[in-house]
């Protein structure tokens, strides 16, 4: 059975598109100045200078840096076990890449689904809720969610391309990015304490991720 357009979902898509490539557009021309705002330096100053709402401008933080993916993430995250501690810190990132991740979801499942919808076989959808259905999925989307300094956020905006159910995808998706947030947030608390001996235990975890 053929599927057909509709007018709202060319819209919709449409808006999907000039909304991603914004992102990017912004990431590429902005690239420098990016990395001159979202530094440790200039996180833990921002965050300092509004202590009393520190906890949600923190988390807000976070959510925006999933949403818009071209925000090093690993950054923040390393902020947030320097001025929280590493327990704090990480439930606080993890919140806020959560709430982000649902954002981000449903952005691309509401503008841009029911238009790639109509251009997937049955046969390949089948195939990419198999694929995450699968060890092999899960691992995969593990180690892609816990390399650093790259824009893992993305993988949310793919999801929501596609049929996999949202429940699932939320849990295999943040369970995946836990311990990515632990080892920056623990890199943040030991530098605040100062521990040499931490930092270097992080360290070698990270280089047993990569």
């Amino acid at each position: 059975m053929e599927k057909k357009l509709n007018k709202k979902d060319i819209i919709k898509f449409i808006c999907f598109i000039i909304f991603f490539l914004t992102i990017v557009t912004i990431g590429i021309v902005f690239s420098s100045k990016i990395k001159t705002i979202f530094t440790f330096e200039s996180i833990r100053e921002f965050i300092d200078q509004h202590k009393n709402i520190s906890v949600l401008l923190f988390i807000c933080m976070q959510i925006l840096q999933v949403v818009i993916f071209i925000i090093p993430g690993d950054i923040i995250n390393a902020t947030g076990g320097f001025l929280f501690n590493i327990y704090i810190g990480s439930l606080l990132s993890f919140i806020g890449v959560v709430l982000g991740s649902i954002i981000a979801f449903y952005i691309s499942r509401l503008l841009g689904y029911n238009f790639v919808n109509k251009f997937i076989k049955k046969e390949k959808i089948d195939k990419i809720v198999y694929f995450f259905n699968t060890n092999t999925g899960f691992v995969s989307l593990f180690i892609f969610c816990n390399l650093p300094f790259v824009p893992k956020d993305i993988l949310m905006y793919c999801a929501g391309l596609t049929p996999l159910k949202a429940k699932k995808t939320f849990l295999i998706y943040c369970f995946s990015r836990i311990p990515g947030i632990i080892i920056w947030t623990s890199m943040g608390a030991n530098l605040y304490n100062k521990s040499v001996i931490g930092i270097v235990i992080t360290l070698l975890i990270l280089l047993i991720f990569l």
